[in-house]
Protein backbone atom coordinates (compact mmCIF):
# COMPACT_ATOMS: atom_id res chain seq x y z
CA UNK A 1 0.00 0.00 0.00
CA UNK A 2 1.38 3.41 -0.98
CA UNK A 3 0.59 6.31 1.31
CA UNK A 4 0.58 9.85 0.06
CA UNK A 5 2.21 12.69 1.91
CA UNK A 6 -0.48 15.29 2.12
CA UNK A 7 -0.08 18.85 3.31
CA UNK A 8 -1.48 17.83 6.71
CA UNK A 9 1.06 15.03 7.21
CA UNK A 10 3.92 17.32 6.15
CA UNK A 11 2.70 19.89 8.66
CA UNK A 12 2.46 17.29 11.43
CA UNK A 13 5.95 15.99 10.63
CA UNK A 14 7.32 19.55 10.76
CA UNK A 15 5.63 20.10 14.12
CA UNK A 16 7.39 17.03 15.53
CA UNK A 17 10.71 18.15 13.99
CA UNK A 18 10.39 21.56 15.69
CA UNK A 19 9.48 19.84 18.97
CA UNK A 20 12.53 17.53 18.75
CA UNK A 21 14.81 20.43 17.85
CA UNK A 22 13.64 22.63 20.74
CA UNK A 23 13.76 19.68 23.16
CA UNK A 24 17.57 19.82 22.86
CA UNK A 25 17.52 23.14 24.74
CA UNK A 26 14.10 23.09 26.45
CA UNK A 27 13.63 19.52 27.79
CA UNK A 28 10.12 20.23 29.16
CA UNK A 29 8.57 21.52 25.92
CA UNK A 30 5.30 19.82 25.08
CA UNK A 31 3.03 19.37 22.09
CA UNK A 32 -0.13 21.38 22.75
CA UNK A 33 -2.39 18.72 21.19
CA UNK A 34 -1.10 16.12 23.67
CA UNK A 35 -2.00 18.47 26.53
CA UNK A 36 -5.54 18.87 25.19
CA UNK A 37 -5.12 22.38 23.82
CA UNK A 38 -6.96 23.22 20.61
CA UNK A 39 -5.62 26.74 20.26
CA UNK A 40 -3.63 28.73 17.72
CA UNK A 41 -0.31 27.22 18.81
CA UNK A 42 1.41 23.87 18.51
CA UNK A 43 4.04 23.82 21.27
CA UNK A 44 4.10 25.14 24.82
CA UNK A 45 6.95 25.53 27.28
CA UNK A 46 6.22 26.39 30.92
CA UNK A 47 9.61 27.65 32.13
CA UNK A 48 10.46 29.98 30.48
CA UNK A 49 6.90 30.43 29.28
CA UNK A 50 6.48 30.58 25.51
CA UNK A 51 4.14 29.41 22.76
CA UNK A 52 5.14 28.22 19.29
CA UNK A 53 3.12 27.91 16.10
CA UNK A 54 4.68 25.71 13.38
CA UNK A 55 3.94 26.19 9.69
CA UNK A 56 5.25 24.25 6.69
CA UNK A 57 3.96 25.52 3.34
CA UNK A 58 5.10 25.61 -0.26
CA UNK A 59 5.26 29.40 -0.16
CA UNK A 60 4.71 31.82 2.71
CA UNK A 61 4.13 35.53 2.30
CA UNK A 62 5.10 38.11 4.91
CA UNK A 63 1.43 38.95 5.49
CA UNK A 64 0.55 35.28 6.12
CA UNK A 65 3.47 34.85 8.53
CA UNK A 66 2.61 38.04 10.40
CA UNK A 67 -1.06 37.02 10.75
CA UNK A 68 -0.11 33.58 12.13
CA UNK A 69 2.36 35.17 14.54
CA UNK A 70 -0.22 37.65 15.81
CA UNK A 71 -2.67 34.80 16.51
CA UNK A 72 -0.04 33.15 18.73
CA UNK A 73 0.65 36.46 20.48
CA UNK A 74 -3.07 36.81 21.16
CA UNK A 75 -3.06 33.41 22.92
CA UNK A 76 -0.46 34.49 25.49
CA UNK A 77 -2.12 34.50 28.88
CA UNK A 78 0.34 37.02 30.33
CA UNK A 79 2.77 39.63 29.10
CA UNK A 80 5.58 37.56 30.63
CA UNK A 81 5.54 34.95 27.85
CA UNK A 82 7.03 34.91 24.39
CA UNK A 83 5.41 34.01 21.09
CA UNK A 84 7.21 32.35 18.19
CA UNK A 85 6.28 31.37 14.67
CA UNK A 86 8.63 28.72 13.30
CA UNK A 87 8.10 28.18 9.61
CA UNK A 88 9.60 26.69 6.49
CA UNK A 89 8.80 27.05 2.83
CA UNK A 90 10.24 25.00 -0.01
CA UNK A 91 13.96 25.45 -0.68
CA UNK A 92 14.33 27.76 2.33
CA UNK A 93 15.85 27.32 5.79
CA UNK A 94 13.72 27.00 8.91
CA UNK A 95 12.94 30.52 10.15
CA UNK A 96 11.82 31.96 13.48
CA UNK A 97 9.59 35.04 13.79
CA UNK A 98 9.65 36.84 17.14
CA UNK A 99 9.42 40.29 18.76
CA UNK A 100 12.55 41.95 20.08
CA UNK A 101 12.98 43.15 23.68
CA UNK A 102 11.10 46.40 22.98
CA UNK A 103 8.03 44.38 21.81
CA UNK A 104 7.67 46.78 18.87
CA UNK A 105 9.95 45.27 16.22
CA UNK A 106 9.02 42.02 14.49
CA UNK A 107 12.12 40.01 13.51
CA UNK A 108 12.84 36.89 11.49
CA UNK A 109 16.03 34.86 11.62
CA UNK A 110 17.23 31.30 11.03
CA UNK A 111 16.37 28.68 13.66
CA UNK A 112 20.01 27.85 14.50
CA UNK A 113 20.92 31.52 14.91
CA UNK A 114 18.09 32.24 17.34
CA UNK A 115 18.04 29.10 19.50
CA UNK A 116 21.70 28.09 19.18
CA UNK A 117 20.90 24.44 18.47
CA UNK A 118 20.72 22.63 15.12
CA UNK A 119 17.36 21.89 13.54
CA UNK A 120 16.92 18.12 13.56
CA UNK A 121 14.39 15.58 12.30
CA UNK A 122 12.48 13.74 15.00
CA UNK A 123 12.87 10.02 15.48
CA UNK A 124 9.58 8.27 14.60
CA UNK A 125 7.66 6.79 17.49
CA UNK A 126 7.34 3.01 17.65
CA UNK A 127 3.63 2.25 17.28
CA UNK A 128 3.86 -1.17 18.96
Amino acid sequence: MVTRRTAKTKGNQFEYDVWASLKQFFPNIKLAKEMGYQQQFDLINEEPYFLVECKRHKTISWNQAKAWFEKVEYELTSSVGEAFLIFKSNQQPVLVMYRDETKYCLNTTEFEDYFGVPFIKHKPFNKK
